[in-house]
């Protein structure tokens, strides 16, 4: 988009500023659902780290169109949250907010 001013043009250039929600996840099937429906409201894009989940987690989350990354077994909080920073870069988020699946 381009503007006239006086004799110069100046061209301006949005920047979409993703901001997500990024939450580790085992067997939290309980409260899930409700987190994801409310992080929705002030977040662009909501992102659960399955880590070796063994209940029905997965598919709560995936039919609510969260974006899902699996661990094969269970690795631990802290290697989920790892997950959870490097989901962020891959989707070039602006912000993350990291928030307990179980909330």
């Amino acid at each position: 988009m381009q503007f006239q001013l006086s004799s110069k043009k100046i061209s301006w250039m949005y920047i979409m500023a993703l901001t997500i929600d990024a939450m580790p996840a085992y067997n939290e099937s309980e409260s899930v659902a409700n987190v994801i429906l409310d992080c929705r409201k002030y977040v662009d894009k909501v992102v659960v780290v399955d880590d070796g989940i063994l209940d029905n987690t997965i598919e709560l989350t995936e039919s609510l169109s969260a974006y899902v990354d699996h661990h094969e077994t269970n690795k631990g909080h802290g290697e989920a949250l790892k997950n959870c920073f490097e989901i962020a870069c891959k989707l070039e988020a602006h912000s993350m907010i990291i928030i307990d699946s179980n909330s």
